[in-house]
């Protein structure tokens, strides 16, 4: 997303809201961030435990040797074979689930691959390097649905505002892109799908969606503090976005924090424990 500079959103603003039409402030949000870091410590140390945790996964992402283009599938649908293989009607990406359908099995594979490469990235904190990957393998679409974390805010170097000026409305896209993964457990894509895409949404009641890939116990305190720490700095910045002054009861609880770290060593051990017994 890129916007104009402040002078002209400021006189639009001014011409929608004489309009009667509803209008909102817009904020630096990198500036309002270090603000609200430097004021709650607790966050700021579980943002840097985030940042330790993808630094330091386990398991690194490789390179995909193929495009995901879903080729099968094309072809049998170019030569009129798709329904006798149950096979979605085009290649529209939404039209597996929405048809109930599957991809022929090769590109069902392929996708696969791609996801979980794509899961891996996002548990590393490499979310450009994804929407570059999925550029790469040809669907240009899913990078796009990858691309609505960034803070928006004003670059000097650009002259304008970058950035995604409604990002909570993307989380929740993210969050939904999650649930509809998850009712499709038959697709071997879908693990990995919902836990990168719920791991984007900042939202703690997707946990289950994530634990499932997780390997160890780096993989629980990314996965466990990601969306908490993600939900509480979101939630400080409206309300500085809405004028409200930053109070001490709006801090993140210190309780918190080490209650989530607590459930990540239990959870990291089972999963290490259950990775052993394989």
């Amino acid at each position: 997303w890129r916007g104009g500079g402040g002078g002209g959103a400021e006189a639009l603003a001014a011409t929608a809201a004489a309009a009667g039409l509803a209008t909102k402030r817009l904020h630096d949000e990198e500036v309002q961030e270090a603000a609200l870091r430097q004021a709650d410590p607790v966050a700021d140390l579980a943002l840097r435990a985030v940042r330790w945790a993808e630094d330091g996964a386990r398991e690194k992402p490789r390179p995909l040797p193929l495009p995901v283009t879903h080729r099968s599938t094309a072809f049998r649908l170019a030569v009129g074979e798709a329904a006798a293989h149950g096979l979605p009607s085009s290649l529209d990406p939404d039209a597996p689930a929405r048809e109930g359908r599957r991809l022929d099995a090769e590109d069902e594979e392929e996708e696969a691959a791609l996801l979980r490469t794509v899961w891996l990235m996002v548990r590393c904190g490499r979310v450009a390097e994804a929407q570059q990957l999925c550029r790469q393998c040809g669907q240009p679409w899913r990078a796009a649905t990858l691309g609505g974390g960034e803070p928006w805010r004003y670059d000097s170097a650009a002259g304008g505002w970058v950035g995604n000026p409604d990002r909570p409305l993307w989380r929740s896209a993210c969050g939904a892109i999650a649930r509809r993964a998850l009712q499709r457990p038959e697709v071997p894509a879908s693990a990995h799908e919902a836990a990168a895409y719920a791991s984007l949404a900042s939202d703690a009641s997707l946990l289950h969606a994530v634990l499932p890939v997780c390997g160890g116990w780096e993989d629980e305190v990314w996965a466990r503090l990601k969306p908490s720490v993600g939900k509480h700095i979101a939630e400080q910045q409206r309300r500085l976005s809405d004028g409200q002054p930053l109070r001490h009861e709006h801090a993140l609880p210190l309780q918190r924090v080490l209650e989530l770290l607590d459930a990540a060593a239990e959870g990291g051990a089972a999963a290490e424990a259950a990775a052993a017994r394989r």
